[in-house]
């Protein structure tokens, strides 16, 4: 399934529901009896009145292709005339000191990281880590806020010891995809995991028999299907516009989690890389 805005999202409910499974379609019942009330509920607070986990919320906008759960609650809105609804992140008013405004979204960030560690699929996080491990050099990239996640991830394997390129530009990306050989492995960062020179990466890596691995918060998205393992990122604030920073951290969490567990593999020879590495800095 996909979401498809031009048929109204009431009706793509509707049409769709029988694909669903018995729990999501509880929360696609609840919905399309009560499409008002979810405008003013959070994820959570309408996990409590359907009886479902909060994660089934999520689960049932990602299984219609909608990002999360604040993309549902905009398409819902525009169809139901409230086109101009204002979303503020969770649990925060217009009234907030700014003081409150800073510890709220602090403890939104905390939750999105503690809910996508229960949300994350072990199996794949696993394999990626052995992935990266084997790899003999590892191509980061992404575009807008996923290059600042690409590049930091980088120089995180480079202090382990581990042969890593990210590059800044998208045709410098190309070029790098285009360098890698077989044994090597591309990492594709990509909140959408639709966009355009990611995918083109991996179209190269694949065509030059390199491994890949994709992370993205879209579990429906053409990344995921060019990838060998796809990881999952999952947000549990209602924020519509962050400019992205919760995804980021997000994302840079998994990875900075993915480095580490890496060097657990060895820990003595990436100690003494660490070393080496710090030693030689020092000027």
């Amino acid at each position: 399934m996909g979401n498809n805005g031009g048929t109204g999202t009431v009706n793509y409910i509707r049409n769709n529901y029988a694909a669903l499974s018995a729990s999501l379609q509880k929360v696609a019942l609840f919905i399309l009896d009560y499409a008002n009330e979810v405008l003013s509920n959070t994820a959570g607070q309408l996990a409590e009145k359907i009886d479902v986990s909060e994660a089934s919320i999520i689960r049932f906008c990602k299984a219609l292709g909608f990002k999360g759960y604040a993309d549902f609650k905009i398409k819902l809105a525009q169809e139901l005339g409230n086109a101009n609804a204002i979303y503020i992140p969770d649990g925060i008013s217009k009234d907030d000191s700014v003081w409150d405004v800073i510890s709220t979204i602090m403890r939104n960030e905390y939750e999105d990281i503690r809910f996508t560690l229960e949300m994350m699929d072990k199996e794949a996080m696993l394999k990626a880590t052995t992935m990266l491990h084997e790899a003999n050099r590892i191509g980061f990239f992404g575009i807008g806020s996923s290059a600042v996640v690409a590049n930091d991830a980088k120089d995180h394997f480079l202090l382990l010891g581990k042969a890593a390129q990210s590059e800044w530009d998208g045709t410098a990306q190309l070029l790098l995809a285009n360098s890698l050989k077989e044994g090597d492995l591309a990492f594709v960062i990509s909140l959408s995991g639709q966009s355009a020179i990611p995918l083109k990466i991996l179209e190269i890596a694949e065509s030059k028999g390199v491994h890949r691995i994709g992370l993205t918060q879209n579990p429906r998205s053409d990344l995921v299907q060019k990838c060998d393992c796809a990881l999952l990122a999952f947000k549990k604030s209602t924020s519509v516009e962050d400019l992205t920073t919760s995804s980021r951290i997000i994302f840079s969490a998994i990875l900075d989690a993915l480095a580490v567990a890496c060097a657990a593999f060895n820990w003595d020879e990436y100690a003494r890389n660490i070393q080496s590495t710090r030693k030689n800095l020092i000027v």
